[in-house]
């Protein structure tokens, strides 16, 4: 059996986590179309009146922010308002949580209002946050 080099496991190399995104527009109250607010991931007890659902933020380094969100947890309201398009419209900037910022060296925090593009799978919708 080939040894594995431990490097390769080591956790400042993991650029990935699982956070609650909710959708919206901030300066509209999370109405609007975009990324209103990333937070730790919500108790299942406590309800907000926002559209959210959990996501998987993966970051390959030098690369682009991808959020893949599982389809068993986007109910039709979201998947109609955010979900269905090829692009996701993003219209107004949102930001990145500076201490995940800086964790993974990202080299903007701010994420742009436009059009990104969002594909989808089987069990999940990826969506990409170029830099």
């Amino acid at each position: 059996m080939e040894a594995v080099n431990p490097l390769l496991l080591s956790p400042a190399l993991i650029r990935e986590v699982e956070m609650e995104v909710v959708f919206g527009t901030p300066s509209k109250n999370c109405d609007g179309a975009g990324v209103c607010l990333l937070t730790n991931r919500l108790p299942r007890t406590r309800q907000i009146p926002c559209p959210h659902a959990p996501a998987i933020i993966h970051y390959p380094p030098g690369r682009e922010l991808i959020f893949r969100f599982r389809k068993r947890y986007l109910d039709s309201r979201i998947l109609d308002t955010y979900f269905n398009d090829e692009r996701f419209l993003v219209e107004e900037a949102f930001r990145f949580p500076l201490p995940l910022a800086r964790q993974w060296q990202l080299p903007v925090r701010w994420i742009k209002p436009g059009l990104y593009m969002l594909e989808e799978y089987t069990q999940e919708y990826r969506l990409y946050f170029p830099f």
